[in-house]
């Protein structure tokens, strides 16, 4: 049975200020349910749970950041279940998303300063973090990298592609101090993020729960334009994939990966400036 649940919270006034304090919840048990949460100004906090498959839930915080100054707002999501979708979208600075999916073939998306005009809407600060637990989960964040398509979430960062960014802009104001975690456990996971700016940081952290004798085959993948952005993954298992795309100076990059198994891990590391720095530890025992 599909269930359907919009909330929309306005502005509210107090005293002399106008400040939005408001709080949505919506649980729901079921398949095929569908929560739409739309809120504008600050300090929102919006709370989704659901339990069952093929359910979707979709946050939206400051819709209009030219009309209402959409910042220090919260949105937390907890799924249970498989083939279920989550997706956060928050714009001008100090938001958070919290995303949390346990079960299969799941998708989360976190999609933050994603407004280019007007550019009071991209100033960063924003904190966005992933859980997933199961097998063939995909993670995306995406944090002040508008216009910059290239390459495309999930995409593979081959020559072909790399040949193409000389013409994408670097967006290193106004966006930055943003920071991206994700957390997958299982197999066959792909965790991607994105993002522009200065003082970035992204965290990607990949376990199999299979004793690292399977082919698990998870892939992380860190986009990052600017200056002095980090970006960080840990990977336990094998056949795993990880690609790192760094575009600008100062920045570093760090990935380890452990295969109780032996070899078989594989590593494609790029950065384009200076003074960037790319530490590799793969480790089979």
């Amino acid at each position: 049975m599909k269930k359907v649940v919009l909330s929309i919270s306005a502005m509210l006034v107090v005293g002399a200020a106008s400040i939005a304090q408001n709080t949505s919840a919506v649980g729901q048990v079921g398949s095929l349910d569908i929560a739409v949460v739309g809120q504008n100004g600050i300090l929102n906090d919006s709370k989704i749970g659901q339990v069952g498959n093929s359910n979707k839930s979709e946050v939206y915080q400051g819709i209009l950041p030219g009309t209402y100054p959409a910042l220090n707002n919260k949105a937390e999501v907890s799924q249970e279940g498989d083939w279920n979708l989550a997706y956060v979208s928050q714009n001008n600075r100090n938001n958070n998303a919290y995303q949390t999916q346990k079960g299969d073939q799941n998708s989360a998306t976190i999609w933050q300063d994603q407004i280019a005009p007007p550019p009071s809407a991209l100033n960063g600060g924003d904190l966005a973090t992933q859980v997933q637990t199961g097998d063939y989960n995909t993670a995306t964040i995406d944090q002040g990298t508008t216009g910059n398509q290239t390459p495309l979430p999930g995409g593979v960062f081959d020559a072909s592609q790399l040949a193409l960014l000389a013409s994408v802009p670097i967006p290193f104001a106004p966006n930055g101090d943003n920071q991206a975690t994700q957390t997958q456990n299982g197999d066959y996971n792909l965790a991607f993020a994105s993002q522009g700016g200065t003082g970035n940081k992204s965290w990607q952290t990949q376990t199999s729960p299979a004793g690292t004798v399977q082919s698990e085959q998870n892939i992380s993948r860190h986009f990052q334009f600017g200056v002095e952005n980090e970006a960080t993954t840990v990977q336990n298992g094998i056949n795993n994939t990880e690609n790192t795309l760094q575009i600008g100076s100062f920045n570093h990059s760090v990935v380890n990966q452990t295969n109780a198994a032996g070899a078989g891990n594989f590593h494609v590391g790029f950065s384009f400036g200076n003074s960037n720095n790319i530490l590799v530890n793969q480790n089979g025992l």
